[in-house]
């Protein structure tokens, strides 16, 4: 069983990077989709997605499915790096600002305000071209500490149900 135990402080950004990809490694919704953190921060992630065909819907552009996907993700591991693993998406909002069409997709999340039980965090979500990006997206969530069976939050098989 990997355990998935928040970051020391201390950790360098390569190390928290490494982190953050070994935790997405272990979605298969996220390897799915091909998501992978490319910068972490403790005041930021970047999350990259290629904008592949069978992720677009009938007019070519990118599935709103998918930037809500990218949104949970982005929102949830900022919230996490705040709070400690054991974070849930309580809720979220998105605005679709314009139709994703590009190369890829980019979510840049940060934390907004958080407390000891919850974290207001946001992402805007970019379609890029070349050197050129398009803000096609912004979302706000409350991530909060949840009551989850460490084996849960660990990666573990119980979930807990």
């Amino acid at each position: 069983m990997t355990s998935f135990s928040q970051p020391h402080p201390a950790q360098s950004p390569a190390e928290l990077l490494a982190f953050a990809n070994r935790v997405i490694a272990a979605q298969s919704f996220s390897t799915l989709i091909g998501a992978q953190f490319t910068d972490i921060t403790p005041g930021g992630a970047i999350l990259r997605v290629p904008l592949r065909e069978d992720l677009r819907q009938h007019h070519g552009f990118a599935h709103g499915g998918l930037l809500s996907a990218m949104a949970d993700i982005s929102l949830t591991f900022i919230g996490a790096l705040a709070l400690g693993p054991n974070v849930l998406t309580s809720e979220f909002k998105i605005n679709f600002v314009r139709p994703g069409v590009g190369e890829q997709l980019v979510s840049r999340a940060s934390v907004v305000s958080s407390t000891r039980r919850q974290a207001v965090t946001r992402c805007d979500i970019f379609a890029v071209t070349g050197d050129d990006e398009k803000l096609v997206a912004t979302a706000l969530g409350t991530i909060v500490l949840a009551d989850v069976p460490e084996s849960a939050a660990s990666g573990g098989e119980d979930r807990g149900r």
